[in-house]
């Protein structure tokens, strides 16, 4: 796999963006491939996306500049823990 490879890989595990702009429930195929895998899932949090571009919205309707931030987490080893564990962090 890409993974096994070394290839970094960008997921997000709600599986699609919600109609509000909350955090939906996390779906377990990230976490299952990490775990397989056996290689660190590094969070990232992408915050104010929704007020820049509605997930009924085509386009952007407002600049992002100033609005958008993104936060890296730190690693999360996931050596010993199980897929919904995972899914609980």
């Amino acid at each position: 796999s890409w993974l096994d490879k070394g290839v970094p890989l960008m997921a997000f595990p709600e599986g699609k963006r919600s109609m509000d702009g909350r955090l939906m429930d996390f779906k377990g195929g990230a976490f299952s491939m990490a775990v397989r895998s056996k290689v660190p899932i590094v969070p990232i949090s992408i915050s104010n996306t929704h007020a820049v571009m509605p997930s009924n919205a085509l386009l952007p309707v407002q600049a992002g500049a100033g609005k958008l931030h993104v936060h890296v987490h730190s690693p999360i080893d996931v050596e010993g823990k199980s897929e919904d564990e995972l899914a609980e962090l």
